[in-house]
C-alpha cells in the first residue's frame, strides 16, 4: 500500500512534438442552483500544483449563482461552499452545464450538459465498483487477520490481488481504446502513480495529440522526469535543511558507497511499517558501506523530528517541508510514498522502489 499523491500541472514539457497547437478559446456557462444555501458565498476553482486556485467567486442570489469563462479544451473544475466540507468537481467545457444540489449533501449533486462530464462518470461508474469489492476483500483480510484464521487470511489477500489486477487491466484498455479523449488524459494523470516509466510511456504516445489538454501536457512532462532519473541516470543533486535547520545536500553523501534515498513522511504509515526493515539493513551493512538519506514529505517540523527518533532513524535527514510540493520529491517524481532510490558508489541509480527483502538482497549483493 502507498499514498497517493494527485498533482495538476498546468504547464508541461513536450515529449513528442508540440501540444500546444492553436486553438481558439471557447466559451463556457455554469448555472448552480443550490438549495439550503441562501446568499452563501461559491467559488470556482481548480487544482494547479497541489494548490486550490480560484478563479471566480460569487454569491447566491435566489437560490441560484452563475459562472462563465473560456477554455481551449475541457478541464475538470471544482466548486467549494464556504462552510462546506467538500468540493464538487465537474469537467467543463464550451457548453452551457447544469448544476444542482443541496448544501447539506453535495455529493449527491447532478450535474448536466457536460458530455465530457458524463463520459467521466461512466467510467467512473464501473472503476469503483473494483475498488468497492476491494474494499470488501479487505475487511475480510482484516477480520480474518483479527481472527488469526491464516487460510482465511491468505483467501481474502488472493481475492484482492485478482480483484487489484482485474481494475488495472480495466484502466488500460480503457485508455487505449479511448485514445483520443481527454477523459483518458485526466484519467491517466489520476491514476499514473501506478505505472512504471514504461508502461505509462507507452499509454502516453498512444494518445491523440489534444491541443490545450493540460493533464496530457503533464503526463509528457512527468514522463520526462521519470526518465531523467531512471535506473541507469546519474543522481540529481539538491539540498535541504535538517533538523538542525543545516542545509545538507545529497551529493555530500552520495558516491561514497551503496545510498539508499528514502522519501516518506511521520504521517504515512506504510513509511513507518518500513522504518524497521531500513533500520535492520541500516546496522547490518553500514560499517560495510551502506548508508540512508531520509527526505521527509512532512509539514509539521515537530511530527518528523519526533517519527525520527521514535522510529530510531540514526541516518541523515532533510525537508524543506514544503509536505508534496517537496522540491526534491518534484525532481525525482515522486507521487507516492515510500519511496526509494537507490544510489551506486559512482553516484548512479541502480535501482528503485525496493522494499523488505528485495532491498536487503540487493544491499547484500553490491556489497558483498
Amino acid at each position: 500500500m502507498k499514498i497517493r499523491l494527485f498533482l495538476v500541472l498546468l504547464t508541461g514539457l513536450m515529449l513528442f512534438g508540440c501540444n500546444t497547437g492553436k486553438k481558439k478559446p471557447q466559451r463556457f456557462d455554469v448555472i448552480v442552483s443550490i438549495s439550503n444555501f441562501d446568499d452563501g458565498l461559491v467559488r470556482l476553482q481548480r487544482r494547479l500544483d497541489d494548490k486550490w486556485v480560484t478563479l471566480d467567486s460569487a454569491r447566491v442570489n435566489q437560490g441560484v449563482v452563475k459562472f462563465k469563462g473560456e477554455l481551449v479544451a475541457p478541464e475538470m473544475f471544482y466548486l467549494g461552499l464556504d462552510g462546506v466540507r467538500g468540493r464538487v468537481p465537474f469537467f467543463a467545457e464550451p457548453a452551457e452545464i447544469s448544476i444542482s444540489m443541496d448544501a447539506g449533501d453535495i455529493r449527491d449533486a447532478k450535474i448536466t450538459g457536460s458530455a465530457t462530464h458524463d463520459r467521466y462518470l461512466a467510467f467512473n461508474e464501473e472503476f469503483e465498483n473494483y475498488s468497492e469489492e476491494l474494499y470488501q476483500h479487505y475487511q475480510a483480510y482484516r477480520a480474518a487477520e483479527e481472527l488469526g484464521d491464516t487460510a482465511a487470511v491468505a483467501a481474502a489477500n488472493k481475492k484482492y490481488t485478482e480483484t487489484e489486477a482485474a481494475q488495472k487491466k480495466f484502466l488500460v484498455d480503457y485508455l487505449r481504446k479511448n485514445n483520443a479523449d481527454i477523459v483518458s488524459h485526466f484519467i491517466l494523470y489520476q491514476n499514473a502513480y501506478q505505472f512504471e516509466l514504461d508502461d505509462l510511456e507507452s499509454l502516453v504516445v498512444n494518445f491523440e495529440p489534444e491541443p490545450g489538454s493540460v493533464y496530457l501536457d503533464a503526463l509528457m512532462d512527468r514522463v520526462l522526469v521519470l526518465k531523467s532519473v531512471a535506473v541507469g541516470m546519474p543522481f540529481k543533486d539538491f539540498s535541504q535543511a535538517d533538523p538542525n535547520d543545516s542545509l545538507i545536500s545529497l551529493s555530500s553523501v552520495a558516491g561514497k558507497g551503496l545510498l539508499l534515498v528514502d522519501f516518506w513522511a511521520s504521517w504515512c504509515g506504510p513509511c513507518r511499517q518500513e522504518n524497521p526493515n531500513i533500520v535492520a539493513i541500516y546496522k547490518d551493512f553500514h560499517s560495510k558501506g551502506f548508508d540512508v538519506f531520509g527526505v521527509s514529505l512532512d509539514t509539521d517540523k515537530a511530527k518528523w523530528v519526533e517519527a525520527i527518533a521514535k522510529d530510531q532513524l540514526t541516518w541523515s535527514h532533510v525537508s524543506d517541508l514544503k509536505g508534496w510540493a517537496n522540491e526534491a520529491g518534484k525532481l525525482y517524481g515522486v507521487q507516492a510514498i515510500p519511496h526509494s532510490v537507490l544510489i551506486d558508489r559512482n553516484g548512479i541509480i541502480i535501482a528503485k522502489n525496493l522494499r523488505s527483502e528485495d532491498l536487503r538482497k540487493k544491499v547484500e549483493e553490491y556489497l558483498k
